[in-house]
């Protein structure tokens, strides 16, 4: 935003600056592989005009911010697979992408039991402002991502990587690691038998479920009839280099296979 905004007689700070690091990142734009990557949660930065949000440095570091060790896992994919990604610049806290505008969690005022005060109270002109400056240009990013790859021809695959904490309250969360899907089972299904395959502890639609969470793939795959799935691995597993490079290879050897079945390039309405 260039100039400052009027809202209920108070004007808006530029919420982009020129120290702020990109809304998106996008990766490999012209890698062969055809499937585009994406990290919704990728990112734990916040706008220096929004002061930290009202929130210590710590929070930071924390699940509420950030899926951690997706990023890195999205960036040794996209170059293992030699495929594009699109990954997000800017905090879940700020605005999470991956929920409608006006969702009671698009810009949340409490998280995981934590009041977020730069989120409370915050008019409808400032929250369209971080829809139009933060949520629009990130899955324009995807539009273009995807756009790019079926110029050439094949109706291209969408996969999101995020990562799950191994224990909410009360509850155990003892898989190793989550297939997310909503009605398209071409990703989702041999995914599950493939991970399953090497010994790992696999949720079919756990801890979350891709019926419910699923907007970035719903938006950018389902509606398009291609084919999409969303992986949510045991931040545990993903928190150091070792454990990303563990995961990404992972998750390389079983998309290569994945993406040459019959009928993932397919437009398909489920």
């Amino acid at each position: 935003m260039n100039e400052l905004s009027r809202s209920g007689g108070k004007r808006l700070a530029v919420l982009i600056g020129s120290g702020d690091p990109p809304v998106f990142e996008a990766l490999n734009p012209d890698g062969g592989a055809p499937v585009v990557l994406v990290a919704d949660h990728a990112s734990r930065a916040v706008p220096a005009a929004l002061d930290g949000l009202g929130l210590d440095e710590g929070h930071f570091e924390r699940h509420i911010a950030y899926d951690i060790g997706a990023a890195g896992v999205t960036r040794l994919l996209a170059a293992q697979l030699d495929a594009p990604a699109v990954l997000a610049g800017y905090s879940r806290l700020v605005i999470d992408v991956n929920r409608p505008p006006g969702h009671p969690q698009s810009i949340p005022e409490a998280s995981d039991g934590t009041e977020i005060p730069g989120n409370r109270g915050l008019g409808e002109e400032a929250q369209k402002q971080r829809v139009e400056m933060l949520f629009e240009p990130y899955h324009d990013a995807i539009h273009e991502a995807l756009a790019r790859l079926w110029r050439r021809g094949k109706p291209p695959a969408l996969f999101s990587i995020h990562s799950f904490t191994p224990d909410y309250g009360d509850e155990d969360r003892p898989w190793d690691v989550g297939v997310l899907w909503n009605r398209d089972p071409r990703i989702a299904r041999p995914l599950i038998e493939r991970l399953g395959a090497r010994g790992l502890n696999v949720g079919d639609n756990l801890p979350y479920s891709g019926l419910e969470l699923a907007y970035t793939i719903n938006l950018h795959g389902a509606a398009a009839g291609l084919a999409n799935c969303v992986v949510e691995i045991n931040q545990n597993q993903v928190s150091d280099g070792e454990g990303i490079e563990r995961w990404a290879g992972i998750l390389a050897g079983v998309m290569v296979e994945i993406l040459q079945l019959d009928g993932i390039h397919e437009v398909r309405e489920f």
